[in-house]
C-alpha cells in the first residue's frame, strides 16, 4: 500500500472514530506523536514483550505503528502530502555527505 493511501486511511479510520468531531490542534496532534515514541522506549527498557492488540508483532512494534498512523492521520487532516516529502527527503538524503559532513549524533 502506498504511503497517500495509507495516509488516507488513517485519517479515515479517524475521522469514522470521532477522533475529528471537533478542530485539533496541531500541537496536540504532534505531542500524541511523541507520546506513541515514549511508550515504544519504555517498552524496549521492559525488554521485548509481544503486543496485546497485535500478538504477532512486539510492544515495541506497536508503538512505533501508532506513532507513523497518528503522523499519517495528521498529515491527512492538514491535506499534505507525506508520500511525496518522503520520497523527495529520501532522496535529499542520499546525496548528503557521510554522518551530513560530521555530526556527531
Amino acid at each position: 500500500m502506498s504511503v497517500r493511501r495509507l495516509q488516507e486511511e488513517a485519517h479515515r479510520i479517524a475521522v469514522e472514530h470521532g477522533w475529528w468531531d471537533e478542530p485539533r490542534s496541531a500541537g496536540e496532534a504532534l505531542m500524541l506523536v511523541v507520546t506513541e515514541l515514549a511508550e515504544a522506549m519504555e517498552a524496549l527498557r521492559v525488554e521485548s514483550q509481544p503486543s496485546e492488540a497485535i500478538p504477532d508483532f512486539s510492544k515495541v512494534e506497536e508503538e512505533l505503528a501508532d506513532a507513523v498512523i497518528r503522523i499519517l492521520d495528521f498529515a491527512g487532516g492538514q491535506g499534505l502530502d507525506l508520500g511525496g516529502a518522503l520520497e523527495a527527503k529520501m532522496r535529499f538524503n542520499e546525496l548528503r555527505p557521510y554522518r551530513h559532513g560530521g555530526k556527531r549524533a
